[in-house]
């Protein structure tokens, strides 16, 4: 990058928030060659906006960053460019806890929101299994959801209105305070879970809850996958978990590495459950008399359980790294989904786990080979793919270059959708700067490289 365009980004955001380093652009990077040129931490949505007036004159790539917590599953590597780091806008600028609002910049993080929230009862739903060290602004460009989509849904249920920095550098304000406020499409929703690609999210309007009036945490713990299956579908049916995960027999031994060391070896279920004092209490007791052994964690205990669960794919990736892939098939599928793949990773004789969702039919697949070695376990990935693909799902790789899992589903809609998604991208986008490697749409390019 030219010398006079840095020197053009230092006089927006400061000598001292123009970094060129190169121990601050890895961690903004994927590789030790997939790296930004430079990263920038601008202190407002002016800023932003013209730091993205530069780019777009001379055609730079630029991605926005948060805490990095969420990078792997939706960018891909690029080498050069941008990172644009949003974590010192992090002002809570309007809290109405009357109509349960809050208007934040992107960079404030899930740790210091809830806590100012709780000086007022009231919380933000958005539980990302990467932690409360994850950004609003990261949440929301992500759809991030978590365990606790279960009972409330992702990020887009719980967002009123949103700020973004288009690539041309102009400011748009989508949705607003009341719950009833799109005139037109809806952008706020459109425009989140984009990561990215269509703009820049500077500010967000949240709608808050009340915190429960009680919250407990359920753990039970069995010999065999079949039984914790069987066990999930009565809890995931008969009661109302606001998170149900289940976690096979491997998965359960890196719980106990990750900090929380429960009774038995086998597969095990972690639930919560939250609400009216009298609710929760009578949820507790009917699967404390279904289920022989059933632990009700509060407090510290429950955290503690929880903290760990986060920690289950950093503590099996360790430093050498691990492939991430990840299944969603019907509810009523996914106990067969689950044995067929245990069965299937057995046999391969591959190291892998697997953590569900499970009332949302989502499982993570963790995969015990570094993502640059993904050939030595396409064949399984493979398999799995089409087993989910048979019952009514589909698979996708998270932390691989391969796009084409993500293409042959989008295919399967209608290939008119490709031509649809790029018009829309390059409606929002014409220079091609925005989040060029978002895999969101970066699956578009997959025929133009064939081509090349």
């Amino acid at each position: 990058m030219r010398r006079e365009i840095i020197a053009n980004l230092e006089k927006i955001v400061g000598r001292e928030n123009c970094q060129v380093e190169e121990a601050v652009r890895r961690q903004h990077g994927f590789s030790k060659t997939a790296l930004p040129e430079a990263v920038l931490y601008p202190q407002d949505s002016q800023q932003v906006a013209a730091i993205l007036k530069v780019a777009a004159a001379e055609g730079i790539p630029v991605v926005p960053w948060g805490a990095g917590t969420m990078a792997r599953r939706g960018l891909l590597p690029l080498n050069g460019g941008l990172a644009i780091n949003l974590t010192a806008m992090n002002k809570i600028l309007e809290y109405d806890y009357e109509n349960m609002t809050a208007f934040v910049e992107a960079g404030v993080t899930l740790k210091d929101l809830q806590a100012t929230l709780k000086t007022h009862n009231l919380y933000w739903p958005v539980e990302p299994v990467d932690g409360d060290t994850s950004t609003v602004g990261g949440c929301v460009a992500a759809g991030a959801s978590g365990p606790s989509k279960l009972g409330y849904g992702d990020a887009k249920f719980h967002i009123l209105g949103l700020e973004v920095v288009l690539s041309t550098g102009e400011i748009i304000r989508t949705g607003g305070k009341t719950v009833k406020n799109v005139q037109d499409y809806d952008n706020t929703r459109f425009i989140a879970g984009s990561w990215g690609s269509l703009g820049i999210i500077t500010r967000v309007m949240l709608k808050l809850r009340p915190l429960p009036e009680k919250e407990i945490t359920v753990f039970l713990s069995f010999k065999e996958l079949e039984a914790a299956i069987e066990a999930a579908r009565i809890i995931r049916n008969d009661t109302l978990p606001t998170a149900l995960e289940l976690m096979d027999g491997v998965a359960m031994k890196i719980l106990a590495r990750a900090g929380y060391r429960p009774n038995g070896e086998g597969p095990g279920i972690l639930a919560n459950f939250n609400g009216f004092t009298e609710q929760v209490d009578a949820q507790a007791d009917y699967l404390q008399g279904k289920f022989k052994g059933t632990l009700i964690l509060e407090g510290e205990a429950a955290a503690g359980a929880w903290q760990a669960r986060r920690q289950i794919w950093p503590t099996f990736a360790g430093e050498g790294g691990a492939i991430l892939a990840s299944a969603a098939v019907p509810f009523t599928a996914l106990g067969e989904f689950l044995k067929g793949a245990r069965a299937e990773l057995d046999r391969s004789r591959k190291g892998a786990a697997m953590v569900a969702h499970f009332g949302n039919g989502h499982i993570h697949i963790l995969l015990d080979q570094a993502p640059e070695a993904f050939n030595g376990v396409r064949g399984v990935v493979d398999q799995l793919s089409a087993r989910a693909e048979n019952l009514g799902g589909f698979l996708v790789v998270d932390n691989i270059d391969d796009l084409e899992f993500t293409r042959r589903r989008v295919e399967a809609r209608g290939r008119a959708i490709f031509e649809l998604l790029g018009r829309v991208k390059a409606a929002f986008d014409p220079r091609g700067i925005m989040a060029p490697n978002s895999k969101v749409l970066a699956y578009l390019l997959v025929d133009n490289r064939a081509a090349s």
